[in-house]
């Protein structure tokens, strides 16, 4: 690293140093690279569009705790994930704050950087847990909380009443006793959630492997103090990276504990995601284990590899400085979220469908603009001078002649783009789903389907941008495109805009004969890696996570079905 490059960073560095927000220093556990007060944001565009009711979105999370949550919240990660399982509709939402303001403060936030739940307990001198009472008051569609809490308790170390490694050699029991600390004042926390909701869903988000080991440029900012802090005889008996995982693994253990004794409570297991994804820097990406989902033991528990920590790659580089251990970066983020999504929010959202069909691909589906036509994907938008229209069938004979639908709601999965996003830029106007009782013409995609008349017309509100590979649209399809679903065979629908625009607007989807790799694709990741002062750049891989597809196992197109009346295993209704 040249001589002027290093200064630079290092003048950064202070500059981080000396913004900070008053009394932020590494044994407080607080993080110095962080933003102190609020960070701008945008509002995000609604991405609901066609035929829709109101509300067009509405909040269904709260993100609330720590720097975890804050970070969450400050990437957007729920909502960009909501919108790439095709339901952008279902927002978070929340409010952060960069640094801990620390005992008086009377903001309206509740994402804070730096909060521990002993402070949040303490209702006379901190008002976390009354902002987030005023929230779930004043949005009542809220009906899940995403909760990080407790890991700045652990890490406000030796100096800070927090944990340090054999701080049971100090006081007998006292390990446990900081643990059970922790679940009290979460309960107590919660308690004053479902105090205005009973019916409130609690999500308890786990942490994941840290790493300590910064380079030495940058250790001083935050990892080597607050590991020195971490350990009870720092000269002779520093904490490692195994000792911090299994730490990290016991309190996750007494939290799934926690979960697993309220059917109102929930563990997202996110402990050795980056491990599963990324690798561990022996284990390629997609060998070690991926985090089970599933209650009460979340087995394979732990994920990944706890005798390693996360890669340097995973956290968070701030203004060029790669000190932070703790917290990922905003991809990393994303694949947590994901995880989350696929195992608790996407099932949330979606209900238990009735039933689920597929789309039967073939030559029904596929895309035609009067010229020409294909049937390899499912393809909208137009080329300038032409609008192209989508096609997909179902065979719809197996819904129940008797049973009434009360909802429907059409899946794609996005497999490519050419030029602008019609979704996004709205140049194309509104998007349409018509709906065929049977066919446009014959089953089979041809040159009439462009402008064959509808059954049903404009029946479908359209939820979600579709901006890239595997993100999902979601299209519900009205009262009236429920009542034209054939129950006897074939239901086709066509997706279209409504006029033409200059340039190149299209969106691709998979069809009906997609076929989805058994593994998912792994893609080459550089990492900057500082090693005795040179920066040098390694190659790696990282496996895609690929949305709707993880959970489907499939990205074709499917059609949810949702009755108004539970059918029993033999096709009767149950009774009332």
């Amino acid at each position: 690293m040249s001589g002027t490059r290093r200064f630079i960073n290092l003048s950064c560095a202070l500059a981080l140093l000396t913004t900070a927000a008053p009394g932020m220093a590494a044994e407080t556990g607080q993080y110095p690279w962080n933003y102190p007060g609020v960070l701008p944001r945008e509002p995000r565009p609604a991405a609901v569009a066609g035929a829709c009711a109101a509300p067009l979105t509405q909040p269904r999370v709260l993100i609330a705790g720590d720097s975890w949550a804050q970070y969450l919240w400050d990437d957007d990660a729920h909502n960009e994930i909501f919108d790439k399982f095709g339901h952008a509709d279902k927002r978070a939402l929340s409010r952060s704050l960069g640094s801990n303001p620390g005992a008086g403060y009377s903001g309206p936030e509740y994402a804070i950087s730096g909060s521990e739940a002993r402070e949040w307990v303490d209702t006379a001198n901190y008002p976390w847990i009354a902002n987030v009472v005023a929230e779930l008051q004043a949005q009542p569609s809220i009906d899940t909380v995403m909760l990080s809490l407790g890991g700045n308790d652990i890490l406000a170390g030796r100096s800070g009443g927090g944990w340090y490694k054999q701080m049971d050699l100090d006081s007998p029991g006292s390990e446990a006793a900081l643990f059970a600390r922790i679940m009290s004042d979460t309960t107590q926390i919660t308690q004053a959630m479902l105090a205005v909701r009973p019916d409130l869903d609690l999500l308890l988000s786990s942490y994941e492997y840290p790493n300590f080991n910064v380079s030495a440029l940058w250790c001083w900012i935050y990892a080597c103090p607050k590991r020195e802090d971490l350990s009870r005889d720092p000269s002779n008996a520093l904490v490692t990276d195994i000792e911090l995982n299994a730490m990290n693994l016991e309190v996750e253990s007494q939290r799934i504990a926690w979960t697993n004794a309220d059917p109102r409570r929930y563990f997202d297991h996110g402990v050795g995601e980056m491990h599963y994804y990324y690798g561990d820097g022996v284990s390629n990406a997609g060998v070690l284990p991926r985090p089970g989902q599933q209650a009460p033991d979340y087995l394979p528990f732990p994920g990944g590899n706890p005798l390693r920590p996360s890669l340097r790659e995973n956290f968070r580089v701030v203004s060029g400085i790669p000190a932070d251990p703790i917290h990922l970066d905003p991809e990393g983020y994303l694949y947590k979220v994901a995880v989350q999504t696929e195992s608790y929010f996407f099932p949330r959202f979606r209900q238990s469908p009735g039933m689920t069909l597929q789309s039967e691909g073939g030559l029904r589906d596929g895309w035609t603009d009067g010229n020409t036509l294909g049937t390899s994907e499912i393809a909208i938008g137009d080329d300038g001078s032409r609008l192209t229209v989508g096609l997909v069938s179902f065979d719809t004979s197996a819904i129940p002649a008797d049973v009434d639908i009360s909802g429907a709601s059409l899946y794609l999965l996005q497999e490519a783009s050419s030029g602008s996003n019609p979704l996004i830029g709205g140049n194309l106007g509104n998007p349409r789903l018509d709906l065929a009782t049977g066919s446009f013409g014959q089953p089979e995609v041809e040159l009439s389907d462009a402008s064959a008349p509808a059954d049903a017309a404009d029946v479908g509100c359209f939820v979600g941008t579709a901006r890239d590979r595997y993100y999902a649209l979601r299209i519900d399809l009205s009262a009236a495109g429920i009542a034209a679903i054939n129950r006897s065979g074939v239901t086709q629908l066509r997706l279209r805009f409504s006029q033409v625009d200059p340039g190149v607007n299209r969106l691709a989807f998979a069809d009906g004969d997609a076929v989805l790799q058994p593994k998912a694709q792994a893609r080459q990741r550089f990492e900057l890696v500082e090693e005795g002062g040179v920066t040098r750049v390694v190659m790696g891989t990282v496996l895609e996570h690929r949305g709707l597809a993880e959970v489907m196992g499939s990205a074709r197109p499917f059609l949810d079905l949702q009755f108004a009346t539970e059918l029993l295993a033999d096709g009767f209704e149950s009774p009332p």
